[in-house]
């Protein structure tokens, strides 16, 4: 006996007790419980169609030769079969039971095939959506290529898909969609929720707090952290260390008061004459010679002895704990005025000379290398090598004639960012060598200033035609697809979760590291639109709403890394996979 509705008419419904399908490696779909899903397997070549079975949910579609394949969780009693022309075959009552891991047949006929294949729609666009912009997205095992305002899109055949969207220090989001709409793409809006707590923690004294090694503030710091343990410190010259270990969970808000610091104390025996001379203690009045002065905290101090119609005596003593340091001396009778010696470190004074190739230049005691690039011409944008992955961002490709100029040896360091800022910004905080990021292009401004005035050098950005020459390894380039390769794995950190120490990949023709991937590179230059026109030295647009970024990063995609691929933001954003290069 037939079952039909409109157009849709079920001929066979039965188990086939040898088909071993839905329970082989490759085949078998598993339901969210983890058991094997049972698959009916539906004998019509039009396609189309969309299933439904109730709150259980189809698990999977897809089309395998003159069948559409449909993974449904065991138990299921009713099938609903839905098409945009052929119309719907309601709650069809499945005539046997549906059990873990068996293939079913199902055999059906439609009205006018021919007619409906012919006209109908059966592939729309799904589009991501995502906060935080840069999340990961996949899709049925897939990453998605997502753009920098958080959206990503695919153009798919009729179907259910499974996504995943990730980003550090947020929720993992799972889930399916259907797509089956002829006439509309198909949207789906995630924002995905922090995972971070907010630590509150307040210590007495103004005592440095230290979480997991790293210096917080004093007297008081607050927040955001992700689940795990950590240890809280209380320090303070002079005195011991007061401890604390705590554990956070997901969205578990904190607040912990450590204990202050405890004084070391020591003994200073000061025997100088004559008597009644005024004894100080890092500039603090103490006492009048002779005299034993209690409970002077540990380590280094510096003492004073003065008075009137005398030179002043003065000592660097180091105090440990339980013992008298003993400080003895005879002040001079003189009149003299006492001289004072400043140490001043003189500001580099030198200029980058090419002639003599690579520059090392060393900033409160961090060393980097800038590398020597002898101009040339060369072709920008879409060249042959990047094939079929260019965008059209990239196109045309155009000549461009540039001068020498000298580049950053890797991406500019959380350690030189900490030597010449005092700061740290990075999201993930690693060694000094793990390059600095989420840092804005204004950022990057401010640093260059500083960096300027220590070094009287003129760093800067460089412009997007400079960072794509050097990358492309100037006139040694091998005409790579990345920079220094045409394996991305050879030089390059991309979909890795977090970023690298720099110089751990292979380096390009010119000795650059890190050209491709680990994290964006900020440029100078305004985004636009390429000309097909001979460029000398291009400096980009004069004026625009976002700044070039060049390079991909660990959170992209391979595609993202080649040499010739283009990124933007506005100027103000930063982000944990976006750092930058210095010129000169």
């Amino acid at each position: 006996m037939s079952i039909h509705a409109q157009n849709i008419t079920v001929t066979d419904f039965r188990l086939d007790q040898t088909d071993l399908t839905a329970m082989q490696e490759g085949t078998k779909v598993l339901d969210p419980n983890g058991d094997k899903c049972a698959l009916i397997k539906i004998e019509t070549p039009v396609d189309g169609f969309t299933f439904d079975v109730g709150s259980l949910g189809v698990m999977k579609t897809t089309r395998r030769g003159g069948e559409i394949w449909v993974y449904v969780p065991y138990g299921v009693k009713k099938l609903t079969l839905s098409h945009p022309q052929l119309g719907i075959l309601r709650n069809y009552p499945i005539p046997c039971s549906i059990e873990k891991g068996r293939t079913y047949l199902m055999k059906i006929t439609t009205a006018n095939v021919k007619m409906i294949i012919e006209e109908a729609v059966t592939s729309q666009y799904l589009v991501f959506q995502v906060e935080p912009v840069d999340a990961i997205v996949e899709l049925d095992g897939e990453m998605l290529s997502v753009s920098s305002d958080g959206t990503a899109m695919k153009y798919l055949p009729f179907g259910t898909y499974s996504y995943t969207v990730k980003a550090p220090g947020y929720h993992t989001q799972t889930g399916t969609v259907n797509v089956n709409s002829p006439t509309d793409k198909h949207i789906e809006k995630i924002q995905l929720q922090s995972n971070k707590s907010q630590l509150t923690i307040t210590v007495a004294n103004d005592a440095e707090i230290w979480v997991n090694g790293e210096k917080k503030g004093n007297g008081s710091w607050q927040g955001p952290v992700v689940a795990g343990q950590y240890q809280l410190i209380a320090k303070r010259a002079g005195h011991r260390s007061t401890t604390k270990t705590i554990t956070i969970g997901a969205a578990e808000d904190q607040t912990i008061t450590l204990d202050a610091p405890e004084p070391i104390y020591g003994k200073v025996n000061v025997s100088v004459m004559p008597a009644m001379a005024d004894i100080y203690i890092d500039g603090e009045k103490r006492d009048q010679t002779p005299a034993l002065l209690q409970n002077i905290l540990i380590g280094q101090h510096s003492v004073r002895v003065s008075k009137e119609g005398f030179t002043d005596f003065t000592q660097t003593i180091t105090v440990q704990e339980l013992q008298t340091t003993d400080v003895v001396a005879t002040l001079l009778a003189s009149a003299a005025n006492e001289v004072l010696a400043v140490d001043l470190v003189p500001a580099a004074t030198t200029s980058p000379n090419l002639a003599i190739g690579n520059q090392t230049y060393t900033v409160n005691g961090v060393t980097f290398t800038m590398i020597a690039v002898e101009g040339g011409t060369f072709l920008m944008g879409a060249t042959a090598e990047q094939h079929l992955d260019a965008y059209s961002t990239e196109k045309p490709q155009h000549e461009v004639t540039l001068g020498n100029f000298l580049i950053g040896e890797t991406e500019v360091t959380q350690e030189l960012w900490q030597a010449v800022m005092g700061n740290n910004p990075s999201n993930a905080k690693g060694t000094g060598q793990f390059p600095v990021e989420r840092v804005s292009w204004n950022d990057c401004q401010t640093f260059l200033k500083k960096l300027n005035k220590l070094t009287n050098q003129k760093f800067r950005l460089p412009t997007e035609a400079e960072w794509e020459y050097a990358a492309r390894g100037g006139q040694k380039s091998q005409e790579c697809k990345y920079s220094g390769s045409d394996k991305a794995a050879d030089v390059a950190w991309y979909a890795t979760g977090r970023s690298h120490p720099v110089k751990t990949k292979q380096p390009n023709e010119l000795g650059i590291y890190d050209m491709s991937g680990n994290v964006w590179e900020w440029c100078n230059d305004w985004f636009g639109n390429y000309s097909n026109t001979l460029q000398t030295n291009p400096a980009g647009p004069d004026m625009g709403q976002r700044r070039v970024n060049r390079g991909g990063s660990w959170s992209k995609t391979v595609r993202e890394c080649r040499t010739s691929h283009r990124g933007y933001n506005p100027p103000g954003y930063a982000y944990a996979d976006l750092g930058f290069r210095l010129a000169l």
